[in-house]
């Protein structure tokens, strides 16, 4: 009686096996891998936005007093330079608006410092508010109000989801600081959509910003806000622009 053979086993066949099911392990496992960093993307969106939303303050005419009286005294400073952008970076920073604040040094210790709302869909579309400040004593008031404005527009809105991301920019009133700004904006592939300028800048001032932005080119709509004297007519202001801003971002 012959014992029957073990079949030998088929190389081929293990070889076949695992090029077929290894890359097929690999496709499963990035898309794993791909769910579970989105989902850990979104519990991180989510945690600040609520944290963002715990911040916000809405506009109020002591809101703006505080802010114009600190601004007005680091304007009044021969360090405005220096001052005026530590005091941005720190009101609008995440323990006190929520914000990430970026400031880009060039020249001879000078900042432009912005805060944003990243558009959810048409990040790289811009919606900009623009505040100019420098050592004009005639304009010292209006920079000051233009200012205040500002952060009480970007603290009531702190955490607001948007379409466009919507940006506050405070810069030296240069054309050095202009030309960084636009440079900024060529670097990182972005539109600038809609460009609102505070503080009611001369007509000639105006042009120098849409001349060197290229607004026109590049189809953006440009609109100058009147400057304002008064707590209440920054109060009566600021309302106005929050309204401007969250249409041309496009709340969601």
């Amino acid at each position: 009686m012959t014992e029957a053979q073990p079949t030998n086993a088929d190389p081929g066949r293990w070889i076949r096996f695992a090029l077929v099911m290894l890359p097929v392990g690999t496709i499963l496992l990035g898309i794993a891998s791909f769910g579970i960093w989105q989902w850990k993307k979104d519990q991180a969106e989510d945690r600040s936005f609520k944290y963002a939303l715990a911040l916000r303050r809405p506009i109020s005419s002591e809101g703006i007093e505080r802010h114009a009286g600190v601004v007005r005294t680091a304007l009044g400073k021969a360090d405005r330079d220096l001052s005026i952008p530590g005091f941005l970076e720190s009101t609008m920073g995440a323990e006190n608006m929520g914000y990430t604040v970026r400031r880009e040094r060039f020249g001879s210790g000078q900042s432009i410092i912005d805060a944003e709302l990243t558009g959810t869909q048409r990040p790289l579309e811009i919606v900009m508010v623009l505040a100019l400040y420098g050592d004009e004593a005639n304009q010292l008031e209006s920079t000051t109000q233009a200012i205040a404005e500002s952060l009480s527009v970007a603290h009531d809105i702190t955490g607001e989801k948007v379409v466009r991301s919507l940006r506050f920019a405070f810069i030296p009133d240069t054309p050095k600081a202009l030309q960084q700004l636009k440079d900024g904006l060529q670097r990182d592939g972005e539109r600038l959509m809609h460009l609102l300028i505070l503080g009611g800048p001369e007509v000639a001032s105006i042009e120098n910003i849409t001349r060197t932005l290229d607004t026109k080119a590049k189809g953006t709509r440009v609109l100058s806000l009147p400057f304002t004297k008064t707590t209440q007519e920054t109060l009566e202001s600021a309302y106005q622009l929050k309204g401007m801003l969250l249409d041309a971002a496009e709340i969601q």
